[in-house]
């Protein structure tokens, strides 16, 4: 009878792959800081991966100075496609891509994400179908699906767990809705949580162990890194900062209370602030970038109120959570230096000294495609066993 795996090595393992699928290439080297095994344990775990096949050794690479040449490693890709889907309050987006994240089509369409589950994924199932007829891939190809969605996910039913933050998804159960639509495999996660894995990868945040991603859009969620990983919380609700109640009596959120954060820092209610204040905009808050407007100084003091509000949540959170980074995104984000100054300003107000002075504010680097890119990322880690 053969011997039961031994946990900590099992764990140490699993570590290592995980740390490769986060980031590649990468040494033994490399990997023995990021996942803190020792370099002799590190390069055990690799025999035994390069002996499964898991894992393709390329040639070594000269560095300067003195020391052996290093040989880079990445995790072995069975050939096939990803799909990236990021469903937003107002439209979704679809990506298709190989499984070593090379992007091969993508494509965008609005709709009324909040307001109907059923159009927002059939218009899904027409993208993706679009995408696979355009690049010539068959269905059949596609290994794995991932979908963002812009609300709470009950890891244990799959069903949207509020019925007021996504009225029209109310008991709908998005992978089984998915699966029936593109077939293959689906994975469902919370967008800011992709968001948040994509800039830990790929983005802001690379390689930054605790990070906070805040997506401040037509609503407002975070996604959380916490000791290397995603964290979803206990029922997948994590991150739902956008109905924290921040002024008593305030104006009416989606949720059914008042003085959510949501209803008073949101792209929809910027673009308000600045219609009232006369400013010509488009039509409608989802086509509103900031980046051109902010050197207004109306529109910067809007935006850097925008960011106080926001930064006094954030606050508490830090406190908690103690961060190394906060990576603000969404749609809000494209009011730079004034909104991340705002954000500053509250904590180094509200925040422990111990925490403000260290804990960094950027802006997202990977922009409107954080989800997406977090989607194919999720989706390309997850077909590695």
């Amino acid at each position: 009878m053969p011997n039961p795996p031994n946990p900590r090595i099992e764990r140490s393992r699993r570590a290592v792959l995980d740390a490769l699928n986060q980031s590649f290439p990468a040494t033994r080297q490399e990997l023995s800081r990021r996942t803190g095994l020792a370099p002799s344990t590190v390069a055990g775990i690799v025999r035994g991966l390069l002996a499964e096949g898991l894992v393709h050794e390329h040639p070594a690479v000269e560095r300067a100075g003195r020391g052996r040449p290093s040989s880079p490693l990445s995790p072995h890709r069975p050939p096939g496609y990803l799909v990236g889907i990021d469903f937003g309050h107002t439209h979704v987006s679809a990506a298709l891509a190989t499984t070593s994240q090379q992007v091969v089509a993508e494509d965008r369409a609005p709709v009324d994400v909040d307001g109907s589950a059923g159009n927002a994924l059939d218009r899904a199932g027409a993208l993706v179908a679009g995408l696979l007829d355009r690049s010539g891939v068959p269905a059949g190809s596609v290994l794995r699906t991932v979908a963002g969605i812009p609300g709470p996910i009950n890891q244990a039913t799959g069903r949207i767990q509020s019925a007021t933050i996504l009225a029209g998804w109310a008991g709908v159960r998005p992978r089984e809705e998915l699966t029936a639509r593109l077939g293959g495999e689906v994975v469902i996660a919370n967008d800011a949580e992709l968001a948040a894995l994509a800039e830990h990868t790929h983005g802001a945040a690379r390689n930054v162990s605790d990070l906070i991603y805040v997506k401040a859009s037509h609503g407002i969620g975070a996604g959380l890194i916490l000791a290397g990983r995603r964290y979803t919380g206990a029922y997948g609700a994590s991150g739902e900062i956008g109905h924290t109640l921040i002024q008593e009596g305030g104006a009416q959120c989606r949720c059914g209370q008042r003085g959510c954060l949501e209803s008073v820092v949101s792209i929809g209610e910027v673009w308000r602030q600045l219609i009232a204040a006369g400013l010509p905009l488009p039509e409608r808050p989802g086509d509103l970038s900031l980046d051109a407007l902010v050197g207004n100084p109306v529109v910067a003091r809007i935006v850097a109120d925008a960011g106080r509000r926001l930064g006094r949540v954030l606050s508490d959170l830090c406190n908690a959570l103690d961060p190394a980074m906060l990576v603000i995104g969404g749609e809000l984000a494209t009011g730079g230096d004034p909104l991340l100054e705002g954000i500053r300003e509250s904590l180094r107000r509200f925040a422990q000294p111990a925490i403000s002075d260290r804990v960094q504010v950027r802006s997202s680097s990977l922009g409107a495609r954080a989800a997406l890119a977090g989607a194919l990322t999720l989706a390309a880690a997850e077909s590695v066993p």
